[in-house]
């Protein structure tokens, strides 16, 4: 008897069919992971196989059973004594996963409760282990601490430990590893593989290919809730059927696809005004910056220099200092120590009063673009308030986002949505669009890709380098994503503890890093297993707003 047994599973809700068709299974010990762009099913998948698809729903299978619990059949009573107790559950959104009322401990400490008999003692002892299984640092320091005090990775890793609390028989996990740096995914990956030795059965949700190459027995490949191609790890990467399947996999960037499009996407419009490139020289310069965060050292002595027209970018492990950096490089924070110039003029030592006119040279597109938005604003909004900032004219304000909208290969259409009514690739785009709103000389790009599937990924990044020749754009570009990183930046710094320890041509620092932290970082990095060159690949916006690929002979 498998594990799970999935046939014929579908699931739709009003006006649409989110799945459709699929049928797979998990034995204990297995690994079967579900890849595919944003919207093609696979989160659906993992919310149905634990009763959460939704009241408006349409469930149908011809069998669905844990072991040899017929799930169709179980009240939500029942579903509550499986999630959790046999099944366990990793949701790719940890801030809104956990609750902001209670600590990390009392959030762990929940699901053992309910489910596995433990004094209390024994209980608090059981959340120190899982804390420190998963690689959270000072499990005495943050069991006590809540969810908004904590790092996205360390927010990620308690999720982890509450789903895995009371030793689910299987565990799905949708994205478990996507907010984080190469070496706690590395040990999050450890873990996994841990519990597949020791019997756990694991579905896998991934957009990151290589995180799934290192762990997975089995694929599948969806795409618009269809299964297009499944088999073995090796069957896949190595001699892919489906254009579908290829176009993905050409999409991961990497030291092989420097200097190259990721996908055939058309080039955004081009303005008849637009700045071009900028005066040659040093864009952005940080000497000597410390900045300290209570009685850590967050930034310790760290000195920068960006020239115009490059993109540089900077890498390091979660809490290393990057996002503390950017900000005192935004302007958003003052340094203890050190001084930031811009163009060669003082920037750090302004006051805010003095600084606002000079905002608009220096913008910043974040992470999480909807946490940045007002969701009462139409797209229209967001972009007609950073144009007000930036001193256009009110009368020029329709048709000066038009025509940012349509840069980003997005259409008028998207004007009038809010942020929950778009894509996460959707939104960066608006984000980016946002940005150069202000006919920005440096974008500061913080992890601008990290949530996107590898497609939309693939689109956003060529978007940008299009835009970056454009607008004669000067780029930072902070990512955990290593493949990411090499493919984008001319020059890289890696921090760590606060430090800048390496810096140099991208290429030089990444295939012959003198640092010991430079080659940790790199040696932790999930791989592709090798594969043969693919079809040429296409990527089509037809100005709709749908992130789609295809093939081409």
């Amino acid at each position: 008897m498998h594990l799970l047994t999935v046939e014929d599973l579908s699931v739709s809700f009003p006006g649409s069919v989110a799945v459709r068709g699929l049928s797979f299974s998990v034995d204990a010990g297995q690994c079967v992971a579900i890849v595919g762009e944003s919207g093609s099913g696979k989160s659906v998948t993992a919310r149905t196989l634990v009763g959460l698809a939704g009241d408006n729903a349409t469930v149908t299978a011809r069998n669905l059973r844990l072991g040899d619990k017929d799930l169709r059949q179980l009240s939500p009573s029942q579903w509550r004594s499986v999630r959790g107790r046999h099944i366990g559950f990793v949701l790719q959104d940890a801030l809104v996963s956990l609750d902001p009322l209670k600590t990390i401990g009392s959030e762990i400490a929940e699901a053992l409760t309910q489910h596995v008999d433990l004094s209390r003692k024994e209980a608090r002892q059981k959340v120190l282990d899982l804390l420190a299984s998963v690689g959270i640092p000072d499990p005495q320091e943050r069991v006590g601490q809540y969810a908004h005090q904590l790092s996205g990775g360390l927010r990620q890793r308690a999720l982890i430990a509450s789903a895995i609390a009371a030793d689910p028989a299987l565990l799905i996990a949708d994205e478990p590893t996507t907010a984080l740096d190469v070496i706690v995914q590395a040990q999050v990956l450890s873990l996994l593989r841990d519990m597949k030795a020791k019997g756990t059965g694991l579905i896998l949700i991934s957009h990151d290919l290589a995180v799934v190459a290192s762990l997975a027995d089995h694929i599948i490949v969806l795409k618009d809730g269809a299964v297009v191609e499944a088999g073995s790890p090796d069957r896949i990467f190595s001699d892919p059927q489906a254009p579908y399947t290829r176009a993905l996999l050409a999409a991961i960037p990497s030291a092989t696809t420097k200097g190259r499009k990721l996908t055939a996407d058309t080039p955004p419009s081009t303005s008849s005004d637009a700045p071009g490139r900028r005066e040659d020289g040093i864009a952005l310069e940080a000497r000597a910056l410390i900045k300290r965060l209570g009685s850590r050292l967050a930034v310790d002595h760290v000195t920068l220099t960006l020239r115009t027209g490059e993109t540089l970018g900077l890498v390091g492990a979660s809490g290393s200092g990057k996002t503390t950096l950017a900000r005192l490089l935004l302007g958003l924070q003052q340094p203890d120590r050190g001084e930031v110039t811009l163009r060669g003029q003082s920037w750090s030592g302004l006051s805010e009063r003095q600084r606002r006119p000079l905002r608009p040279r220096i913008q910043l597109v974040s992470q999480d673009p909807l946490g940045s938005f007002d969701p009462r604003y139409r797209v229209m909004d967001i972009i007609a308030e950073a144009l007000e900032i930036a001193g256009a004219p009110k009368s020029d304000w329709r048709a000066r986002a038009a025509e940012l909208i349509l840069s980003v290969g997005l259409s008028e259409a998207h004007l009038y949505r809010r942020p929950r009514q778009l894509s996460g690739g959707q939104r960066q785009r608006v984000a980016i669009a946002r940005a150069l709103a202000m006919e920005p000389e440096i974008l500061i790009c913080d992890e601008p890709v990290s949530a996107l599937d590898v497609s939309t990924q693939a689109q956003v990044l060529d978007l940008l380098d299009d835009l970056k020749k454009q607008f004669g754009l000067t780029v930072l570009f902070i990512s955990h994503d290593l493949g990411v990183v090499h493919h984008v930046s001319d020059r890289v710094m890696v921090m760590h503890a606060g430090k800048i320890v390496e810096e140099g041509p991208v290429d030089e620092i990444f295939l012959n890093p003198r640092a010991a932290y430079t080659r940790e970082l790199l040696a932790a990095l999930p791989r592709l297993p090798t594969h043969r060159p693919f079809a040429t690949h296409e990527s089509r916006n037809d100005r709709t707003g749908r992130d789609t690929l295809s093939v081409s002979a």
